[in-house]
């Protein structure tokens, strides 16, 4: 069923920014250039040391829908929130400070809203590297809230609120923000709910994000074990809040926390901290162990996941050296 949406419904993009001088104008200018302008463009500045708060401010000076925020440094997740609470649209995208979007990104979601009548849109897919094409076949289907939530904590999606459109109605109705106790795994555990709150979800599969994975300085590509344990408790924060009764999204959510704790095992081994950090390692390695045989041998699990597992599961030194390779690859070939 299509949403008929008005002509100048207006979408609030929220930027949270944090020591990224060197892409924050990228990016900015990124929304700016939309071919869906009546937009405005919230960019919070989490208490940058370098030129960031000095570019927003020069930006917003050049287009007024620029609406810069200073804040002492409070993290990503106060920072959405801020974004949030100061919005005025309809509906709400994110945007990660060093990412940066497509002419049409916009314009793409709102296309997602109107053809599947989703209170969340998502595109499955993003630029990952340099010189990478866009997929031959678009494809769109709306998925009921179980389906949906089931893909979001699957191995299909790379964790992150970006690539996504929300109607805000949804955040406000159900006092939904961003968790400020979480520093890392807060935007599964806020798109995860939501999506549990919709009554449809709209899913489609052309690339209009550019993410970018060659910032050493990100949380995602850096080591750090509070990470790690913070990630592991977003997992566990989604099992106690949900709303929604289903076998499905359990086994996905236990596939999850199998992949997560795989992951865990292979970073702290490839930079060498399992006896620094032995309590956090043997736990992540025996969930691994008491979990992982489960999947290896399902068919519903993609041959490439299960070869990790299964290779993490017997050598996870192999597999840490792996790792390095594969994040040295990441990182050669990432978009600029």
């Amino acid at each position: 069923m299509k949403t008929l949406l008005k002509t100048n419904t207006l979408v609030s993009i929220v930027i949270p920014a944090y020591n990224v001088g060197r892409y924050i104008e990228e990016c900015i200018l990124s929304v700016v250039n939309q071919t869906y302008t009546h937009i405005e463009i919230l960019v919070v500045n989490d208490g940058s040391s370098d030129n960031t708060p000095d570019v927003i401010d020069k930006l917003a000076i050049q287009d007024k829908r620029i609406v810069p925020i200073h804040q002492q440094n409070a993290g990503v997740s106060a920072s959405r929130n801020i974004g949030i609470k100061a919005s005025k649209g309809e509906y709400l995208i994110f945007v990660d400070g060093d990412d940066y979007i497509a002419p049409d990104f916009v314009e793409y979601m709102l296309k997602l809203v109107k053809m599947t009548g989703g209170e969340l849109c998502l595109s499955l897919d993003s630029f990952t590297r340099t010189r990478e094409k866009q997929v031959r076949h678009e494809v769109v289907e709306v998925l009921d809230p179980i389906k949906a939530t089931a893909l979001l904590l699957s191995p299909r999606i790379i964790v992150g609120s970006w690539n996504k459109i929300y109607k805000k109605s949804i955040l406000l109705d159900n006092n939904l923000e961003f968790s400020t106790t979480l520093f890392y795994g807060e935007g599964l555990f806020f798109y995860t709910t939501f999506s549990q709150l919709c009554t449809k979800v709209g899913v489609g599969n052309r690339k209009v994000y550019y993410y970018r994975r060659n910032n050493y300085d990100s949380a995602t590509t850096k080591f750090n074990i509070r990470s790690l344990i913070n990630g592991d408790l977003a997992i566990e924060e989604i099992r106690k809040n949900l709303r929604i009764n289903s076998t499905i999204i359990d086994r996905m959510l236990e596939l999850h926390k199998c992949l997560f704790s795989m992951g865990a095992v292979v970073r702290i081994k490839a930079n060498c901290k399992e006896k620094e950090y032995s309590q956090e390692y043997k736990r992540f390695k025996t969930y691994l162990h008491e979990h992982a045989p489960k999947f290896i041998f399902s068919h519903d699990v993609s041959l490439y996941h299960r070869g990790l597992l299964l290779g993490t599961y017997f050598c996870p030194i192999l597999m840490a050296w792996l790792d390095l390779l594969r994040r040295k690859r990441i990182a050669s070939v990432s978009v600029e």
